[in-house]
């Protein structure tokens, strides 16, 4: 008899491939994310919590990380080079925001102020949740926290863009370009992300496909675009693994940090869209639509997808996500044990 975790995996895949289909035929923008994403956390309330949801998130960003891959050239490169201040700029700004959002969060929620300084300032949630646990903070409202701002992000940033769910453009593919190319990007992406994750490196599996196209395309070996099919497996791999998620257990046994997370998750994505965007839209020569994605305060894998679903400028988006998510990691920790944890005299 096959475990009832296996067995809510497959019937959660499945649900979610249909639900996606379904999503696109209606032309709902981010189709693919968001049915899979419903999809996820339908089977996990209901029937029970997926087995290997980690493997299908990491497949959907090894393969997202790719298709990031597939649209470097080198004067992109270049462009990505001299954005890095901008990238650094916007780092700050979305950190100044969720560090002014920590007060009223711990008010809201009762929680201790390391609690909420992890769980409102901008980073992954696994390295948030990760550093919780670390620092002795409640991690299970990390978890809650950051999984209900990505999924805020998610549904809103169609709504924030007037986004429809019309056919994108084909991607243009660069003269000499191979799939061969694209098969060893993913190759190498994934033996440098076993590699990496075994070291604790920030995002492996989106960023060492994107470090490996970057290498093959110096060396003169652009990549094809990644094949449609694999590009909504990837969105249906990440949407399934936000879902799994989302479980009424957390939502209703923490009411106060649920309404928290959903006040501080749109705070923050008013004031990256309506006030740190319009500052840097005249550093940053970009459409719209790519710099809301590059400061949205989401995880990265899930707004590379957003920007490959949506036709959106993905290695900037790339950039700016991992460069925010970097310094947020790297920076939060001191932060947190000289002045949040600060013993009082």
């Amino acid at each position: 008899m096959i475990p009832r975790p296996f067995q809510a995996l497959i019937a959660g895949l499945l649900l979610a491939t249909c639900l996606g289909w379904v999503f696109s035929l209606l032309q709902i923008p981010l189709g693919w994310i968001l049915g899979a994403m419903v999809g996820g956390a339908i089977v996990a309330n209901l029937l029970a919590s997926p087995a290997h949801t980690t493997l299908v998130r990491r497949s959907g960003q090894l393969l997202i990380g790719t298709a990031a891959a597939a649209v470097l050239t080198p004067d992109i490169l270049q462009i990505m080079l001299g954005l890095l201040p901008a990238m650094i700029a916007a780092a700050v700004l979305a950190n100044l925001a969720g560090a002014a959002l920590v007060w009223p969060f711990a008010r809201l929620t009762g929680v201790d102020h390391t609690t909420a300084a992890l769980s409102v300032l901008p980073a992954g949630m696994a390295e948030m949740a990760s550093l919780a646990h670390d620092l002795g903070a409640r991690t299970e409202v990390v978890v809650v926290v950051h999984t209900l701002r990505v999924v805020l992000v998610v549904t809103t940033i169609p709504i924030i863009l007037n986004l429809s769910a019309s056919v994108l453009p084909s991607v243009p593919i660069v003269e000499g370009a191979s799939h061969a190319a694209l098969l060893a990007c993913a190759g190498l992406g994934a033996a440098l992300a076993a590699t990496a994750s075994r070291l604790g490196v920030l995002n492996p599996w989106i960023l060492t496909p994107m470090v490996a196209g970057i290498m093959l395309v110096a060396l003169g070996y652009p990549l094809m675009p990644l094949p449609q099919p694999l590009l909504i497996a990837a969105q249906i791999g990440i949407g399934f693994g936000l879902g799994t998620r989302l479980t009424a257990t957390d939502l209703l046994h923490l009411p106060w940090v649920t309404a928290g997370a959903i006040a501080s998750g749109l705070a923050l994505i008013a004031t990256m869209t309506y006030v740190a965007a319009p500052i840097l839209s005249d550093w940053v020569a970009t459409d719209r639509l790519s710099l809301v994605l590059a400061l949205a305060p989401g995880g990265l894998g899930e707004m590379i997808a957003t920007s490959k679903a949506v036709g959106g400028a993905t290695a900037i988006v790339a950039g700016f996500q991992f460069v925010r998510s970097f310094m947020t990691n790297l920076f939060v920790p001191p932060i947190i044990l000289r002045v949040v944890r600060r013993p009082k005299p």
